[in-house]
């Protein structure tokens, strides 16, 4: 389509990463005569180093969303991140290295992270360049309803400061002559499929097809740009959508859940120092109750209680269910503290032990909230056909919602993430979920 492949960017990442700290190396140890440096052979364990390094850097620039267009193509904030990642990577190495006492070139490892943040920025600047670059703008023919149109001009406008774009539409009210002069014009065209169409609106779009061109669905660009799959676009052709095949895969029955379990377990016994530290704070800071239980919704409707250290004041909720506000005065001084580092989530360990809850999934719902918004947003419901998460797509990609009219761009991406969800997207989205714990987004 834009010919942007996230993938070759991470694989060319990783190779150019890893060919630096070689270069590095060779001009230090072996290529350069320097007085007082004895040459070293590069030998297979350093060499196994070196691919560690890179893969680590990669990682943290998946984690920091560095490879998403919106990012990818301001090269100060990537430079910025890059740096982040750097010194991240640097402290972790270095502690490790001083405590192990492992003979290690010192040199090499500190140089080649402080340098290639540089490269790999400019290098995905650049690249990033050639691969949108177009002296006229795409245009694209829009044909379907036009309160559709409305949502892709908005997803358009998003987008088209890196991918210069050029839409107009045929409403399918209008007459096929009309459609059939404009899609000549076009250098693809895009179709809201969640309409009936008229015979000869499909033999003018079979020929065009035929003929060479692109035809793309409405839903394809939401995927492609925005990773989301919005409700008002998917009301007919939802049950195609939403096979129960991709619901019954082997992964999502059997592999997620011992995943679960092993990892829950895991980080139990891993981060018992800090659950324990936590539980003293609140004691000692606030009347109350450490922990906190509410009735949610999980897969097929059912409730349960899901867990919480209690981050607001008792009685928080006396005059009724309330949405967090920025600066709610009902949120205790450690309140503020674990909620933007998702601390207080962290008994929700015990729901996943349990199998109400997955790691990944949509976040689950309070029954009395999800009747409400069901009445503005009926493809809610869609969500309980896999089990809630700790953290979600919704969570990584888009901000807190506390607002039942702001549910269906969260619902977009819920449902994205149910029609495309495997192993691969859940480590994506665990990946992702660092950047918004550091950077402390979408909590209030």
């Amino acid at each position: 389509m834009f010919r942007f492949n996230r993938i070759f960017f991470i694989i060319s990442n990783y190779l150019i990463t890893f060919f630096c700290f070689l270069i590095i190396f060779n001009i230090r140890y072996s290529w350069v005569r320097v007085v007082g440096i004895v040459k070293r052979e590069l030998v297979l364990s350093t060499i196994i180093l070196f691919a560690f390094y890179s893969l680590t850097i990669i990682i943290f620039n998946i984690s920091l969303k560095i490879y998403e267009i919106n990012k990818i193509s301001r090269i100060t904030e990537s430079i910025l991140l890059n740096i982040f990642i750097s010194i991240i990577s640097m402290g972790i190495f270095g502690i490790y290295f001083y405590f192990t006492q492992t003979n290690f070139a010192r040199f090499v490892f500190f140089l080649g992270f402080l340098i290639i943040p540089f490269i790999l920025s400019f290098y995905n600047k650049f690249l990033f360049m050639i691969i949108s670059k177009k002296k006229k703008p795409y245009k694209i023919l829009y044909f379907g309803s036009n309160h559709n149109f409305q949502l892709f001009k908005e997803l358009i406008n998003q987008y088209s400061k890196w991918f210069s774009m050029k839409i107009e539409k045929v409403q399918m009210t209008e007459h096929h002559n009309i459609l059939k002069k404009k899609i000549n014009q076009c250098d693809l065209l895009v179709v809201d499929t969640d309409q009936n169409f008229k015979k000869e609106y499909i033999k003018i779009l079979n020929s065009y097809e035929i003929e060479g061109g692109k035809i793309y669905s409405l839903i394809d660009m939401f995927s492609y740009f925005d990773q989301s799959l919005p409700a008002e676009i998917i009301k007919n052709n939802h049950y195609d959508l939403f096979s129960s095949y991709k619901i019954d895969s082997f992964y999502n029955q059997y592999l997620k859940r011992i995943g679960d379990v092993f990892i829950s377990i895991f980080l139990l016994i891993i981060l018992s120092p800090f659950i324990i530290i936590t539980m003293l704070l609140i004691k000692i800071t606030s009347r109350g109750k450490i922990f906190f239980s509410q009735k949610r919704i999980t897969l097929r409707g059912k409730t349960f209680n899901m867990y919480k250290f209690r981050s607001m004041k008792t009685l928080a909720e006396k005059n009724g269910i309330q949405f967090t506000k920025e600066n709610d005065a009902r949120i205790t001084f450690i309140g503020k503290i674990i909620r933007p580092l998702r601390i207080d989530e962290l008994p929700q360990l015990i729901n996943i032990l349990m199998g109400d809850m997955s790691f990944i999934g949509p976040r689950p719902e309070r029954p009395e909230l999800i009747e409400k918004i069901i009445k503005k947003c009926p493809l809610f419901k869609k969500r309980l056909l896999i089990k809630p998460g700790l953290s979600g797509w919704a969570q990584v990609k888009y901000t807190y919602v506390n607002k039942i009219e702001k549910m269906n761009k969260k619902l977009s991406y819920d449902l994205f993430y149910i029609n495309n969800h495997s192993a691969i997207f859940d480590l994506k989205i665990l990946l992702y979920t660092i950047e918004t714990i550091i950077f402390r987004r979408g909590a209030m």
